[in-house]
């Protein structure tokens, strides 16, 4: 098992000047991948967005603020020197994957190496309000990642005959930057994509929520890359890790019990997590991450569903509480063969007052980390 590495979530909103000063501070303090979301919206409902509910809410503003972020990518390489830039995650639907293969060549060069392509499904908030097809998104996905694959493969002409793309004596002249081209890392959780990213994956990036149902699908992705004739061990094992950093224990709870902001960003959680608990996902979907389009929500659908999520749900989603608890949880994951963590922490979204301090908080779990391994 390789040494556990560990990632952050990138800044993708204005002003710019904020978004270098942050990916600064994070190589500085020894976090090796900024992982940076690409998204049209939050998953914020806009008739709830007021700050008799929100305080963040000021007038005028919206959640829905998104730069995009390969063109951050390439800003932040030229004022950083070791750390990776990745996507966290892209996907194929609003992007063809010639011209992803194209994009991260090219940020390869500008970067000097330090690029890397994070891919998904897609998700339908940033699909389907704004006329784009959103089925068959699992072998969209693999076939998109056969596409750049085969591009990035050779400088000559290629073709390509898929169900979602083709390709006819196509030409992808740029070559990378080194000997290799950038890793894809694919989040991967239901059998066929996990089988897929075992078989063309650098990188694993699932977001999963318990340590046991991590190590038994890791051990799927291991066995798919055998199968293919690659070692077991070809793909680094990933995590996306929702957490709730806080002083203590108590403030932990209070952001569970009483954040609107949290409640509805459980309701991206599986319906697995809300069977668990003895009740149907409010949304009634298979995956709130995947399907929850909040501009089809009313303020009352929001509320009504925000307030229908069980604290259970809620206290599984987020690995919460002090730097110490939430370390001792992701050493739970590491057990499992969890080689990379991008630590998410959204205390904030329940407390803004959070913000200043959720640095301090962040190197503390990344020394208890290191301090166990």
């Amino acid at each position: 098992m390789r040494p556990l590495t560990i990632g952050a979530l990138g800044i993708t909103r204005p002003p710019t000047d904020a978004v270098v000063a942050q990916a600064q501070g994070l190589e500085a303090d020894g976090v090796e991948t900024i992982w940076y979301s690409d998204h049209f919206l939050h998953w914020f409902p806009p008739g709830v967005w007021t700050q008799d509910l929100v305080p963040q809410a000021l007038p005028g503003s919206t959640p829905h603020v998104f730069l995009d972020p390969t063109a951050l990518m390439a800003a932040v390489a030229q004022h950083t020197q070791r750390i990776r830039l990745a996507t966290g995650v892209t996907d194929a639907v609003r992007r063809h994957p010639a011209v992803i293969a194209q994009t991260f060549i090219t940020l390869d060069h500008v970067t000097r190496g330090r690029s890397v392509l994070g891919i998904g499904v897609g998700e339908a908030e940033n699909i389907v309000p704004f006329g784009l097809p959103y089925e068959r998104t699992a072998s969209r996905l693999i076939e998109a990642v056969e596409v750049i694959r085969l591009l990035w493969g050779t400088p000559e002409p290629v073709s390509f005959d898929g169900d979602h793309f083709r390709l006819t004596d196509a030409i992808l002249g740029a070559r990378p930057y080194g000997d290799t081209p950038p890793e894809i890392w694919m989040a991967a959780h239901r059998p066929r994509v996990l089988a897929a990213a075992g078989r063309l994956a650098d990188g694993w990036f699932p977001v999963i929520l318990d340590a046991a149902e991590y190590g038994a699908r890791l051990a799927d992705l291991r066995a798919a890359s055998v199968a293919a004739g690659r070692p077991a061990d070809a793909v680094r094992a990933g995590l996306y890790a929702w957490l709730l950093l806080t002083d203590t224990a108590e403030e932990a709870d209070r952001l569970l019990d009483e954040s609107l902001l949290l409640r509805l960003v459980a309701l991206t959680a599986p319906a697995e997590e809300f069977e668990r608990a003895g009740t149907e996902h409010p949304l009634a979907t298979r995956w709130g991450l995947l399907d929850f389009v909040p501009t089809e929500l009313t303020r009352d659908e929001a509320l009504a569903a925000a307030a229908a999520v069980p604290g259970e749900v809620m206290r599984r989603y987020f690995m919460h509480g002090t730097p110490d608890v939430v370390a001792d949880r992701l050493a739970t994951f590491r057990a499992a063969g969890l080689e990379h963590v991008d630590l998410v922490d959204m205390a904030a979204l329940g407390d803004p007052a959070l913000m200043a301090s959720a640095p301090e908080r962040r190197r503390a779990v990344m020394q208890r980390l290191a301090a166990a391994a």
